[in-house]
C-alpha cells in the first residue's frame, strides 16, 4: 500500500515537472573567456541534479569502503562472542551431566570471550576440582579474580565450597567470614559456614549461625534443633573436667533443651563422672517429668546417693503411669538391690524380663542370685545374658 502511494506521488511530481519545463523558455549563459556556453534552464537543472546524485553516490561508496575493515572486525568479534557463548553453554551442560573433562575443555574455550570469561573460569575450576586437578583449579579461579563484585563473590563462594569438600575447614571458614561481611543474609553462605563451624567444633559459633539460619528460614525446625543439640553436647563435653564450669554452662542451656533426653542424659553422665550425684539426679528427674524416655530411666539407677529410698519412692510413683515399662522396672530392681531390698528387687527384675528379656536384665538378676546364694540360678542367667549379647 505504501509503495503504491509513493508511486502515485512520484508520477504526479514527474508530470508536474514536465509541464513546468515545457512552459519554461529560459536559458543560462556561462562565459569563461575565451569560452561561452549557453544552456537552457531545464538542462542546467537536470545537470545540477545529476551532479548532486553522482556526488552523493560517490560519498556513500567511499564511506562504505572505509567502513569495511570495521565491519569485518565487528563481525569477527561477534563470531568470537557467539563461539564463547556456545562453549559456555556446552560447558554448563557437560558439568551438570558429570562429564567434567568435557566441561573443563569447553570452559577453557569460553575463556576467550570477554563477556563469559569469569563464569567460564569458575566452571572450569569446579570441573578441574572434580577431576582432582587442584593446581589447575587454582589457576582457573585466579582468572576470575578482579571481575565485577558479584562475579568475585561467586568466585569466593566457589572457593569456599571446594575447600569444604577437601576438608580444609579453617581456610573455608576464613573465606566465608569475609563473604558474610558482604552478604550476611545469604542462605548458602550461612549453610556452608555452619558446616565448617560444626567440623571445627566451634560450638558457640554453631549456635549463633543456627539461630541466624532459622530466622531466615534456611533450616527446618528439626534441623535447627539437631544442630543446637549437637552444639550443646559439644560444649558440655568441653567442660567435662570442671564441675564449676559444667554447672555454670548447664544454667545457660535454654530450659526446653535441658528437658531434651539426649542433652539431659549426657549432662547427667558427666555430673556422675565428677561425683556430682545430686545434680545428676535433679537433671534426670526434671527431664523425665517433662518427657518420658527409657534411656533416662535406665540412667536413673546410677543417680542414688547414700540412700536409694527417695529414688525408689519416685520410681514407684512413675510406675503408676508406666506400669509396663521394662526399663523402669529394671531400674527399680537395681535401686532395691542397692538398698538391699532383695525380695522387691527380684520381683521388679523378673517383671522387667517378662516384658522384655535383655542382656542387662539377666546380668542384673544373675548378680542378685549370687548375692542370695543361688549359684545355679546365677549361672543360668549369666548364660542367658551371653546368648542375648551374642
Amino acid at each position: 500500500m505504501r509503495l503504491a502511494i509513493w508511486s502515485v506521488l512520484l508520477a504526479v511530481a514527474a508530470v508536474g515537472l514536465a509541464l513546468v519545463a515545457r512552459q519554461s523558455d529560459g536559458y543560462v549563459v556561462i562565459v569563461a573567456a575565451p569560452y561561452r556556453i549557453e544552456l537552457s534552464l531545464n538542462l542546467l537543472v537536470l545537470l545540477v541534479l545529476a551532479g548532486y546524485l553522482a556526488f552523493h553516490v560517490l560519498v556513500r561508496l567511499v564511506t562504505t569502503l572505509a567502513a569495511i575493515p570495521g565491519r569485518v572486525r565487528a563481525h569477527r568479534a561477534e563470531r568470537a562472542r557467539s563461539r564463547a557463548r556456545q562453549a559456555l553453554n556446552d560447558a554448563l551442560l557437560a558439568f551438570f551431566q558429570g562429564r567434567y573433562a568435557s566441561a573443563e575443555k569447553a570452559a577453557s574455550t569460553a575463556l576467550e570471550g570477554e563477556e563469559s570469561r569469569a563464569v567460564a573460569a569458575i566452571i572450569a575450576a569446579r570441573s578441574a576440582h572434580e577431576l582432582g586437578r587442584f593446581t589447575e583449579r587454582e589457576a582457573f579461579l585466579d582468572q576470575a579474580r578482579g571481575a565485577a563484585p558479584e562475579v568475585d563473590q561467586a568466585r569466593l563462594t566457589t572457593l569456599a565450597d571446594l575447600l569444604l569438600s577437601q576438608g580444609r575447614h579453617d581456610e573455608a571458614l576464613a573465606v566465608l567470614r569475609d563473604l558474610s561481611g558482604r552478604d550476611g543474609r545469604n542462605l548458602r553462605l550461612l549453610r556452608m559456614r555452619l558446616a565448617a563451624e560444626t567440623a571445627l567444633r566451634r560450638w558457640d559459633d554453631v549456635l549463633a549461625t543456627t539461630t541466624a539460619l532459622a530466622k531466615l528460614g534456611g533450616l527446618a525446625e528439626s534441623e535447627a534443633a539437631a544442630s543446637r543439640r549437637t552444639a550443646h553436647l559439644g560444649n558440655l563435653e568441653r567442660k567435662a573436667q570442671d564441675p564449676a564450669a559444667l554447672a555454670a554452662y548447664w544454667k545457660q542451656v535454654p530450659g526446653e533443651l535441658r528437658l531434651d533426653a539426649t542433652i539431659a542424659g549426657r549432662a547427667a553422665r558427666l555430673n556422675l563422672a565428677l561425683g556430682a550425684i545430686p545434680e545428676a539426679q535433679a537433671i534426670v528427674e526434671a527431664a523425665l517429668e517433662a518427657v518420658w524416655d527409657s534411656g533416662l530411666v535406665a540412667l536413673y539407677a546410677e543417680c542414688a546417693g547414700d540412700s536409694a529410698l527417695p529414688l525408689i519412692e519416685r520410681g514407684e510413683r512413675w510406675l503408676r503411669a508406666h506400669a509396663r515399662d521394662p526399663a523402669l522396672l529394671l531400674t527399680l530392681g537395681k535401686l532395691c538391690m542397692r538398698q538391699e531390698l532383695w525380695g522387691k528387687a527380684q520381683s521388679y527384675i523378673e517383671a522387667s524380663l517378662a516384658l522384655e528379656p535383655t542382656h542387662e536384665g539377666h546380668m542384673t538378676l544373675a548378680a542378685l542370685m549370687e548375692r542370695l546364694g543361688k549359684p545355679q540360678e546365677a549361672v543360668r542367667h549369666f548364660r542367658r545374658s551371653a546368648e542375648l549379647a551374642g
